[in-house]
């Protein structure tokens, strides 16, 4: 597609008028739009052009917004496009959600058209400013406070490695889990949710390794304090669960300064251990 030909946006919503408006103001702002009224028919809808950018509404019968966005961020065909969810969803839970399935940017319903329309410029300019990078960056750095912001920069993070790497659909879905859980964790347990102090990311690809490193400004702990959650005496306890799964879901896992900072590794071009099975939603 050349530069003067319009961007290909696919709007996914139930509700039948708010597609069609939608459809006429982004076709005034030279975008050309498809509509599907529900998660299947956009499941059909997406291998068949290539869009770039899908507008997807969470509360849809049958298949949901949020197994959608799952689906299409799990296929290395379909996890460049951005995914905008607009929802009347307004939890931090769902939201949440929704990052966590792999949106890029999401929208709470009422809204304005122009707040709507600033998600649509800057995720797609987002999205460009990655392809261009591609073959340039070898590390990635960035700094968080909220669980928000850290999703987000995961998912471009995710995107990143499908396209640098070679690594299965499943695999990088894995690395995503372990990245939820450590900054999830940095934020609520070492920083303890304390808006003044951030988290930091570090991530290096490597010819034969992917190195991550998450650092928090917390007071640290002891690893080997962690119940093991498998034991029996530890089978009903939450404490030490998320250390368990991140241990399952990387090569090595590393914790450096008293347990504030994790050094995770995913070895490339080697066979992964044996571990559980991961439901990538």
């Amino acid at each position: 597609m050349s530069e003067s030909e319009p961007k290909n946006i696919l709007v996914v919503d139930d509700d039948r008028d708010l597609c069609r408006m939608l459809e006429r103001y982004l076709t005034v702002k030279g975008f050309a739009v498809d509509q599907a009224y529900d998660g299947e028919t956009a499941l059909k809808l997406v291998p068949k052009k290539k869009y770039d950018l899908i507008i997807l509404d969470i509360m849809m019968p049958g298949i949901d917004g949020y197994d959608v966005c799952g689906r299409l961020k799990t296929q290395r065909e379909y996890n460049h496009i951005p995914i905008i969810m607009l929802s009347a969803k307004s939890a931090e839970m769902d939201i949440v959600t929704g990052f966590k399935t792999g949106a890029d940017e999401y929208v709470t319903k009422p809204f304005e058209i122009q707040k709507l329309m600033k998600a649509v410029n800057e995720t797609m300019e987002k999205r460009r400013r990655a392809r261009e990078d591609l073959g340039v960056k070898h590390e990635i750095k960035f700094e968080f406070e909220s669980r928000y912001d850290y999703l987000d920069k995961v998912n471009d993070l995710i995107s990143q490695l499908f396209l640098r790497t070679d690594l299965a659909p499943d695999e990088i879905w894995n690395l995503k889990l372990a990245m939820h859980e450590l900054g999830i964790n940095a934020i609520e347990h070492g920083n303890k949710l304390d808006p003044s102090k951030q988290v930091k990311v570090f991530c290096a690809l490597y010819s034969e390794k992917l190195e991550f490193i998450i650092e928090d400004e917390g007071e640290g702990f002891d690893p080997s304090s962690i119940p093991d959650p498998t034991a029996p005496e530890g089978i009903k306890r939450d404490r030490g669960r998320g250390i368990y799964l991140v241990s399952q879901l990387v090569d090595e896992i590393e914790y450096i300064n008293g347990g504030s900072m994790a050094k995770m590794v995913r070895h490339l071009n080697r066979p992964r251990r044996a571990g559980a099975p991961i439901d990538p939603l």
